[in-house]
């Protein structure tokens, strides 16, 4: 709506950091757009409308897929580093951890906490239902895990174990790393900071201008050339520009409509919004549209003694049919005589 094909220099997003909206892309707009429009699908009072809920079967294809497209682009350099290292630590089932103090088995898997974080969780049955309420944490068993992809240290000689000397700081670094899908991302792979040769003025270049991302081994070369010379270019870690990450979602990993025991189970957890209360990021919510509770207890008051009223009637009228003559209840023989 009202779109003015300004491209990513047409909205302004939403900083994590700085917790406020960033209107630096709208100056790198092309053919005078002006309109520079919030990419507010996270808030109450959206503009944009929700088409549904997915789900992916294997959510190590969902993070492969993210990181290494629009991830690279969106997360900072740290950022990245850690979390393509750390992707292959989680586990992928119900695992066998150790024992408790009594001697009895204990098993870890990954468990979903409230607003679409992570954790791993201690359980006492093999399918990893039961949760284990007893002394030991899940870091006795498994040390800091999430640094076991890379022994401590990442891409860029970053030393991730003297960085986080705790499971819980991995996993916060983690979580705070996805804080960057928790609010909008074009489908569209970008890169805000990288911006071309378009502008002959420096002040208006971004910390990335002239760079791009080098193959496979995921490092900025300063020398190269921007050979497009597009604004906002994202060069990721499979070699592709500006890849559409929806379409890689649906062609490279197993996404499904989520089915409504998957969104009762969410709403357990408090990960979807408007049809699951959570603060922070909501999918869609216009409160033009939300029904009023009031009006529907009255509507399906009425409709409850409306049919009530109509299986009295249907009672009655059958009763009364009952004890009517029939054609049949006369003799055949009298009908031909």
């Amino acid at each position: 709506m009202k779109y003015e094909g300004g491209g990513f220099g047409e909205y302004q997003y939403w900083d994590r950091s700085d917790e406020g909206w960033d209107k630096t892309p709208c100056k790198y707009a092309e053919n005078g757009v002006t309109r520079c429009a919030k990419m507010d699908c996270h808030l109450d009072d959206t503009h944009f409308a929700l088409l549904g809920f997915f789900k992916h079967s294997g959510y190590d294809d969902y993070m492969e897929q993210l990181f290494k497209h629009e991830g690279a682009c969106v997360w900072s350099t740290e950022e990245y580093a850690f979390m393509k290292s750390a992707r292959n630590t989680w586990p992928q089932g119900c695992d066998y951890a150790g024992v408790d103090e009594s001697g009895d088995s204990l098993y870890y898997d990954l468990k979903p906490q409230s607003n679409g974080y992570f954790d791993v969780g201690l359980y006492t049955d093999t399918k990893c239902i039961e949760d284990y309420t007893g002394s030991y944490q899940v870091e006795d068993f498994l040390g800091n895990f999430l640094l076991g992809g890379s022994g401590g240290s990442g891409d860029y000689g970053y030393d991730f174990a003297s960085m986080y000397t705790t499971l819980d700081e991995s996993l916060a670094a983690w979580n705070s790393a996805f804080d960057a899908w928790r609010i909008c991302q074009p489908c569209l792979a970008h890169d805000l900071e990288n911006v071309g040769y378009g502008y002959d003025d420096d002040s208006m270049h971004g910390p990335n201008y002239g760079k791009y991302w080098y193959g496979n081994n995921n490092y900025y070369n300063d020398d190269a050339i921007n050979e497009n010379g597009a604004d906002f270019d994202c060069y990721d870690d499979a070699d592709y520009t500006n890849v559409n990450q929806c379409m890689k979602f649906m062609a490279k990993t197993n996404m499904q409509s989520a089915t409504f025991s998957t969104l009762s189970l969410a709403s357990s957890q408090g990960t979807l919004s408007e049809y699951v209360t959570r603060e922070g990021f909501t999918a869609r919510r216009n409160s033009k549209k939300t029904p009023n509770p009031v009006g529907t207890g009255i509507f399906f008051a009425f409709s409850f003694l409306l049919s009530s009223y109509g299986a009295f009637m249907f009672y009655k009228a059958r009763k009364e049919a009952k004890n009517m003559p029939t054609f049949l209840e006369t003799p055949l023989s009298s009908v031909f005589s």
